[in-house]
């Protein structure tokens, strides 16, 4: 039995993860709708009255993020269940007996490519709505402005954050269907919850995932009683890490 250090492991995850066609397929549709959001949010506001504010193009632009992080998300799963679904688990495994150093190549693997396909995805959503508006009379957003520049920044990074939660979920159920259902009730049981509490619910709502990004990260200026994006940011961030620390656990204890 060959053993692999993290370099190698990281390699073989690199080519397993460019030879599935539905990592293909997600990466292209997560940039793609947000794109398509952003030019229909420009379409739509070219007719406006009264006409649209810079705010009001940026944010509603990268709404496609809520569409984006579910297929962001279950590319992180598949990262994990394929191997279980099709019994190559084992062999990983036996090439690579340290399943710590294999759940830590897929997190750099899948996190890597996830930041950077979040990164394009956000600005191609910015730059199809100012696209989308050019030659009218509404202001174009700069990304000279730093607020601007924020939140497409730290959208991108949100969407990377949802691919290893989907890792972490992944290695905890191992199940394809059951995580990624899991995974979208993380993402918008607990919003529906906090709505029915109206403002009130903005002490808890500050904490859910999709309420950040629409409120926090993804626009201009955080709504009062929110985090800020920095904040929320992080506290992706580290929802990612709880998740795949989670699944690590697990993954020494249960066999293959």
């Amino acid at each position: 039995m060959s053993r692999y250090g993290f370099r190698h492991a990281a390699r073989m995850e690199r080519i397993k993860m460019r030879s599935v066609r539905s990592t293909w397929w997600l990466v292209i549709a997560a940039v793609v709708s947000m794109a398509a959001t952003g030019a229909g949010v420009g379409l739509g506001y070219r007719s406006h009255t009264p006409v649209a504010t810079v705010a009001q193009i940026l944010n509603n632009s990268l709404g496609g993020a809520i569409l984006a992080q579910l297929l962001l998300g279950a590319l992180g799963v598949l990262m994990v269940t394929g191997e279980y679904g099709t019994g190559m688990i084992r062999s990983t495994f036996a090439a690579v007996p340290r399943r710590r150093i294999v759940l830590a190549a897929k997190v750099a693997v899948c996190g890597g490519a996830a930041l950077t396909v979040g990164l394009v995805a956000s600005f191609a959503g910015y730059l199809s709505g100012q696209l989308a508006i050019r030659g009218t009379a509404i202001p174009a957003a700069s990304l000279g402005d730093p607020a601007v520049l924020r939140a497409v920044l730290l959208t991108g990074v949100y969407l990377g954050s949802t691919a290893l939660i989907g890792v972490g979920i992944g290695t905890i159920v191992r199940h394809s269907g059951a995580a990624i259902g899991i995974l979208f009730g993380l993402m918008f049981v607990p919003m529906i919850v906090a709505g029915l509490f109206g403002e009130s619910g903005i002490s808890v709502g500050r904490f859910v995932p999709l309420l950040m990004l629409l409120n926090s990260i993804a626009v201009t200026s955080p709504i009062p009683g929110v985090f800020s994006a920095w904040i929320s940011t992080l506290l992706m961030c580290g929802y990612a890490a709880v998740a795949v620390l989670s699944g690590g656990a697990l993954l020494r204890l249960r066999d293959a």
